[in-house]
């Protein structure tokens, strides 16, 4: 893994907590009618010179945070600069109504944020006695937003003011973070369409091939598969030594009566034809172990591995 991947992770976290700072920032509520004042006489100079619409539109904020005192209202100019682009683009004829329904726009807000501040005033005998309220014992279980829900708001606020930096103007202009929820959602759908669709063409995993002898094991003796086994760890191949090892033991429990003869049986059948409380099991249970994982699944052998082979031998009683 590359190790400048915790200093990228360390920078992103670091950035983030900068925007989360940088979208919590709020103007008190005079700060706000003061901007209100500006972005009306700005809009007021359209009258003498409607070239400037671009520079006005520019001035103005996406959207501002105001603190109010009894707490946060967010004030969206969205609807505003898409009026003053129509604005900019409309007929010169057109203009001077299109100013006017702005003008009148302009009135309204600061109308409602004068109006705003009159009722902040009157409610505040009424926190008063709605905090009385909420201070009584059958309210005590009552609590604010916790750490979680704190964070998860600031992120989902982040978001939107850093997407809000993308906002398209015009008659083309559209919601950016819902397209991108509605863009992940289609994403995820699809992804889950192609899983399910290969999860569906995949076919069942074979069984590993059956090894088929061209006689029963039995027909050998397994002092013959034991000493055969002996030669190849002598040359080091273990791989070809604990095979022959394996069947060593299979010709020995199938001499000795424990099942009848087959030579298409796996070695998972043999095991299953002895009783887990036989006490052959336990170490015929490892040896086959032992040999599928480095007969069939090609597994390297080592020089341990067949002397742990030869160890479940004479556990059965191959000495």
């Amino acid at each position: 893994m590359n190790s400048r991947n915790p200093i990228l992770r360390t920078l992103i976290f670091a950035l983030l907590f900068c925007g989360l700072l940088a979208a919590d920032a709020s103007i008190p509520l005079n700060q706000y009618h003061q901007q209100l004042t500006e972005i009306e006489a700005r809009v007021h100079s359209l009258d003498d010179h409607p070239e400037q619409a671009g520079e006005v539109i520019a001035s103005i904020p996406d959207q501002v945070a105001v603190n109010t005192g009894s707490g946060e209202v967010t004030v969206n100019f969205h609807p505003l600069k898409n009026d003053l682009t129509e604005f900019d683009k409309a007929e010169r004829t057109a203009k001077p109504h299109r100013l006017e329904q702005i003008k009148s726009y302009m009135i309204r807000l600061e109308t409602a944020a004068s109006e705003y501040s009159q009722s902040s005033e009157d409610f505040t005998a009424s926190r008063q006695k709605l905090g009385q309220i909420l201070s009584q014992s059958e309210f005590r279980k009552v609590h604010g937003p916790g750490v979680r829900e704190t964070l998860l708001s600031k992120l989902y606020k982040w978001l939107a003011w850093f997407l809000s930096l993308f906002h398209i103007r015009g008659k083309g202009a559209f919601n950016v973070l819902q397209f991108v929820v509605y863009a992940l959602v289609a994403c995820a759908l699809l992804l889950l369409l192609f899983w399910t669709i290969n999860r569906l063409r995949r076919k069942e995993e074979e069984p590993p091939a059956r090894e088929i002898l061209p006689f029963t094991p039995s027909a050998r003796s397994w002092h013959v598969w034991l000493a055969e086994a002996r030669e190849n760890a002598a040359k080091q191949d273990w791989r070809n030594a604990i095979h022959l090892a394996y069947w060593a033991a299979i010709s020995f429990l199938e001499s000795g009566g424990a099942w009848k003869p087959n030579r298409a049986r796996t070695p998972r059948e043999y095991l299953r034809l002895l009783s887990t409380r036989n006490p052959s099991y336990p170490p015929l249970s490892n040896l086959t172990k032992k040999f599928e994982v480095i007969w069939y699944g090609d597994r390297p052998a080592l020089q341990q591995d067949f002397e742990d082979s030869l160890g479940q031998l004479e556990k059965l009683g191959c000495r």
